[in-house]
């Protein structure tokens, strides 16, 4: 089985053009929709974990944001640098073995990067570490309520007992596969003990019309992915 930085840096030459369709760029409008009403902060250090190309990195430089970019495949942060040169400031490896001197006010975690990590434990330890009292995280994660029905319907009876127990099914495409955790609406709020405050829950990746992503992100069990929104409280 490959690590997940393993997988993007098989398909990172086509990343971008892969995910340039529009039902991704309405799930990420819609996610740029929830994000943008809870910013208020006229500056920020931001982390972008697993900042893969770039996308997130130019959303927040956008602002005026301090940005800077962390991502384990070596292929992908070459594409990031050549977007974005010297206005970023880069670091090639895991959010596990990275370190830092420096705490941010926002972390952003998009592309399912939480569903990936292999100890989420470890990972929200080392957040809660690096984020200011008040600070914000963003992130997406690979919805159990989707995936349920996916391994249901396509997996044998030891994925779906696996999945059951754990909520780990594998993804990916023909050029590799990689374990994923899935997330239900009580493991995002069991973040919490972690010293942080659930700002708001959504499900994502329901239509290709921004309006209509938007209105049915309430509806958290039906969507492909969950995006959640937490404050550092301490």
């Amino acid at each position: 089985m490959m690590k997940s930085y393993e997988y993007y840096d098989r398909i990172a030459y086509m990343y971008d053009e892969m995910y340039n369709n529009k039902k991704w760029l309405t799930l990420r409008k819609a996610v740029e929709h929830y994000m943008d009403k809870i910013i208020n902060m006229k500056s920020a250090r931001v982390l972008d974990v697993g900042s893969g190309t770039g996308y997130w990195l130019e959303y927040f430089l956008n602002k005026g944001f301090s940005v800077y970019a962390l991502e384990p495949s070596s292929k992908m942060i070459e594409f990031a640098k050549e977007k974005f040169k010297d206005k970023v400031k880069y670091f090639n490896t895991t959010i596990e073995n990275f370190v830092t001197d420096n705490k941010f006010d926002i972390l952003n975690i998009q592309g399912d990067v939480l569903s990936y990590v292999e100890n989420l434990d470890l990972v929200m330890k080392k957040i809660s570490n690096i984020i200011n009292k008040d600070g914000l995280l963003f992130a997406t994660v690979d919805s159990y309520y989707y995936m349920r029905k996916l391994v249901k319907k396509y997996g044998n009876s030891r994925e779906m007992e696996i999945f059951e127990k754990y909520h780990i099914t594998t993804v990916g495409s023909q050029y590799g596969i990689f374990n994923s955790k899935c997330f239900t609406l009580e493991d995002i709020k069991e973040l919490e003990k972690y010293g942080f405050q659930v700002l708001e829950i959504r499900g994502c990746g329901y239509s290709d019309n921004l309006e209509e992503e938007i209105e049915k992100s309430y509806n958290i069990v039906l969507g492909e992915h969950i995006y959640f929104s937490l404050r550092y409280l301490k």
